[in-house]
């Protein structure tokens, strides 16, 4: 059993190196972890406008997701609980939404799942682009600072959010 779990921790971490390098060998837009993430803004669907600068300072979490995919409905809720739980403490999510999708059925995903946090309709990808984001679903898990310190693909449970952030939060 451990040695499926090894294989399967190195087998995310090359995954996720190819993830942030991309194959293009144009590394000038990899994000590695401990990098600062360059700021970025949109509007969510309720018209509100979201800025990551505007969050410096606090840590933040910044979600790639597939309205079809099994992993983010079923830890959407998980990141809805720490979102509660933390947000007046600063903290803040961001949900983002490129993968052909109609904004009504991202709207739906989002309303389906109460989230409570800015979702991002990202139709051309611009997001995505910009930080050299190839695979999804994905969760860069930002300090305060917005430097890097995750990018979690797939499902996100509960202990790895609070090992990632729970250091920020006093209870």
């Amino acid at each position: 059993m451990k040695i499926k779990t090894v294989t399967i921790f190195l087998f995310s971490i090359v995954v996720g190196i190819l993830l942030l390098n991309g194959c293009s060998g144009d590394n000038k837009k990899a994000i590695r972890t401990g990098d600062i993430l360059a700021p970025f803004s949109g509007t969510d669907l309720n018209g509100k406008h979201f800025s990551l600068a505007s969050h410096k300072g606090n840590p933040v979490i910044v979600r790639f997701f597939l309205i079809d995919c099994p992993y983010c409905k079923a830890d959407t809720p998980i990141f809805n609980k720490f979102y509660e739980k933390y947000q007046k403490n600063g903290f803040e999510i961001v949900y983002i939404n490129n993968n052909g999708a109609t904004v009504e059925e991202v709207q739906g995903f989002a309303d389906d799942l109460n989230i409570q946090f800015p979702v991002i309709y990202d139709p051309e990808a611009k997001l995505a682009k910009k930080y050299n984001v190839r695979v999804q679903p994905l969760a860069l898990i930002l300090s305060p600072e917005h430097k890097l310190q995750a990018a979690l693909m797939g499902g996100v449970s509960e202990a790895e959010l609070n090992e990632l952030l729970g250091q920020y939060f006093k209870e």
